[in-house]
């Protein structure tokens, strides 16, 4: 009874943790594409429509800066959103921002031709970030996918006549 417990409990862990891991790896993953994706796109004169500064006490977090802007491409207008958290935002980030929308400054934002409604403000890859998110699910991805192995083969148990 507490024998097939345990392996059906390597089961029930192990399936978040490859799904914690895949999530990890995809969020890396899409970051780097982004950011070398990017190297391509038109440049395009932006209006910023907001610039926040979120401030937590968490010394982990850090603050957040979060910038909404308007920009065009082909004659169509976009809205766009860049978020930065703690060490990925480049320095007197906010700063710039804001000194830029209250002066009424355009700033650049580079935009996916395929995509107009993909841009970025700020082409940035922050590789210590992208690098515990590829270890993280590395990690997550193989522990869980080990123990999803193990626990199905426990589970199987030895084929009928042969001996242990």
């Amino acid at each position: 009874m507490f024998a097939t417990a345990r392996k059906i409990l390597l089961l029930v862990l192990g399936i978040p943790f490859v799904m914690l891991g895949t999530r990890f790896l995809l969020d890396a993953g899409k970051s780097a594409y982004v950011y070398w994706s990017a190297a391509s796109w038109s440049p395009r004169s932006a209006e910023l429509l907001g610039v926040d500064l979120f401030s937590s006490d968490d010394q982990a977090l850090g603050n957040q800066t979060v910038a909404r802007y308007r920009y065009e491409f082909s004659g169509t207008s976009y809205d766009g959103l860049f978020s930065c958290i703690g060490d990925e935002c480049p320095e007197n980030l906010h700063a710039d921002l804001k000194a830029a929308q209250q002066e009424s400054r355009t700033v650049t934002t580079l935009v996916n031709p395929g995509r107009p409604d993909q841009s970025v403000l700020f082409r940035h890859l922050h590789v210590p970030l992208l690098l515990l998110k590829v270890g993280a699910g590395l990690f997550c991805f193989f522990t869980g996918s080990v123990a999803v192995i193990f626990g199905v083969y426990l589970l199987r148990g030895r084929p009928a006549g042969e001996k242990a």
